[in-house]
């Protein structure tokens, strides 16, 4: 016998009875033989110590005690068939996975968190990284090869949700015990004195670099490609060279005072990131939901507290350009 007086066939029993009349019908859609039925309900009551039902002119007739215990079967077991389906449609629910590319930069210290995060809400969605859509993310995207680009190059493709994530700098990063680091800005003609390590940046962010050196009529820099973003840390780390990268890029070792970062020219180089993905795909993927996780981080690398998903079904619709 059950720990537990109740079990759910004993609510299931309760409920047929009251709902059929008796337990002639009650037996044909419990499947089981009117004795079967008239024997569990006496096996019921003597556990409980309660009549559940009363016998009026050849009719069953409910109890308060009786009436009660129907009222709870219905909403128990109305719960437990909702429960029952979502935990069905959970465990067949084929994995989908979610593929993510930054702009330029090999450096994800901001993903782990928002990977936890998302587990909880989307357990059928795996995140991967895919290191080749690096250099030329949109495209990647339009491609069909990645889901969701986090850039600061424009996005002006009507087929992509574009969503401004934060403002940030392009600036110098250093070796803290690098002569320039005692400077508060690196001038153009500085920098063409340096060797520069530097990823395969968007075009745009070249021409604008070039025309700032040009401006001054300074030499450009001996230019070292490096496709990783640790591998360049370190390189600056060095004291070989020094890099222009994006300071949120870079911000954990900002942090911990491995390099310094110095604007670059006294105005500086601004961007804003921004997060972009197929309009088509929302359906399938929590892209919304991916970028409002996004939307807490800041160029200092100490994200906020991430916001919770909504209760709602409703989907906060993101910014558009």
């Amino acid at each position: 016998m059950s720990d537990s007086m109740l079990e759910v066939r004993h609510l299931r029993l309760v409920r047929a009875i009251a709902e059929e009349g008796g337990p002639t019908r009650a037996a044909t859609r419990l499947h089981l033989t009117q004795s079967a039925v008239s024997h569990q309900l006496a096996e019921l009551e003597g556990r409980l110590g309660i009549a559940l039902f009363t016998r009026v002119r050849r009719q069953l007739k409910l109890t308060a005690a009786g009436a009660r215990l129907v009222d709870l079967a219905r909403t128990m077991l109305t719960d437990l068939s909702r429960v029952e389906r979502e935990l069905h449609q959970a465990g067949s629910r084929k994995r989908e996975s979610l593929r993510i590319a930054v702009e330029c930069f090999t450096s994800y210290h901001f993903l782990p968190r928002i990977v936890a995060a998302l587990a909880e809400e989307s357990p059928h969605v795996d995140v991967r990284i895919v290191l080749d859509a690096t250099r030329e993310p949109i495209s990647a995207l339009l491609a069909g090869s990645i889901d969701l680009a986090v850039v600061s190059s424009p996005v002006r493709d009507p087929a992509l949700v574009s969503t401004p994530l934060f403002d940030d700098e392009w600036t110098v990063i250093l070796a803290p015990s690098h002569a320039l680091a005692a400077r508060p800005f690196v001038s153009a003609a500085e920098l063409g004195r340096e060797t520069l390590f530097s990823h395969d940046a968007p075009r745009s962010d070249v021409e604008r670099l070039r025309e700032l050196i040009s401006a001054e009529r300074a030499a450009m820099p001996r230019v070292v490609r490096v496709p990783l973003t640790d591998a360049l840390v370190e390189f600056v780390k060095a004291g070989i060279g020094v890099a222009i990268v994006s300071r949120w890029a870079v911000a954990p070792w900002e942090a911990k005072n491995e390099i310094v970062t110095r604007r670059f020219t006294r105005a500086g180089l601004p961007e804003q990131w921004s997060a972009a993905y197929c309009r088509e795909a929302e359906g399938r993927l929590p892209l919304a939901r991916f970028t409002e996780l996004l939307t807490v981080l800041r160029p200092t690398g100490q994200p906020a507290s991430l916001p919770r998903a909504p209760r709602l079904t409703s989907k906060p619709r993101p910014r558009r350009k």
